[in-house]
């Protein structure tokens, strides 16, 4: 699939949150980490009082909410999103802080100047972004020299590995995107950061 199809399919595909809300709610219905993803992710994060953070990928917002103290501390807080729908949702379930910008963003040209940003976060998309090399590059732009880049994505071993060779036989197949996982994605992303976790 060429890059401009690919890009085309992912708008389509997050056109609205109605997809991502499903995928949020199979998570939150079977999930067997009872801490919840949004919060297990944030327990990650290390976000300095004055920050600027910048969120690629924010897609419904939701991992800011209940966050009031984290997004009191930043100087400045991006919420973006390659989908306008999603912009937008975002911005209602986040209505009441009046600090967060919104922007409707392609990671591949970000539209900030160089060493913006104290800490870019881009969950659960990477896998998504046809030029990835590209992406990273833009991001290593605009991230300080000594900022941090937190980047959630999937195992390829995985549930879905798991139903496609149980349920092989009704025409169950593994067809989940590995263009950045957590097997492959230290070696990509050590092409642009020199210390990678």
């Amino acid at each position: 699939m060429d890059s401009l199809n690919n890009k085309a399919n992912v708008k389509a595909q997050y056109a609205t949150s109605a997809n991502l809300n499903q995928r949020i709610s199979f998570h939150e219905k079977y999930s067997t980490n009872k801490t919840g993803f949004a919060n297990w992710i944030f327990s990650n994060y290390n976000i300095p009082a004055g920050a600027k953070v910048l969120e690629l990928g924010c897609g419904t917002g939701n991992m800011w909410q209940n966050r009031a103290e984290i997004i009191a501390k930043c100087s400045e807080l991006v919420l973006s999103d390659f989908s306008e729908g999603m912009i937008e949702t975002a911005k209602e379930n986040l209505a009441q802080f009046s600090t967060i910008s919104y922007k409707v963003i392609d990671i591949q040209d970000i539209p900030f100047e160089d060493e913006h940003f104290d800490v870019i976060i881009a969950n659960m998309m990477l896998y998504h972004v046809p030029d990835l090399q590209q992406a990273l590059s833009e991001v290593r732009r605009v991230l300080k020299a000594d900022g941090t880049f937190y980047a959630a994505t999937y195992g390829e071993h995985g549930i879905v590995e798991f139903l496609s060779r149980s349920l092989h036989a009704y025409g169950v197949t593994d067809m989940v995107n590995k263009h950045f996982s957590l097997q492959n994605g230290p070696d990509i992303l050590r092409k642009h950061f020199s210390n990678v976790k």
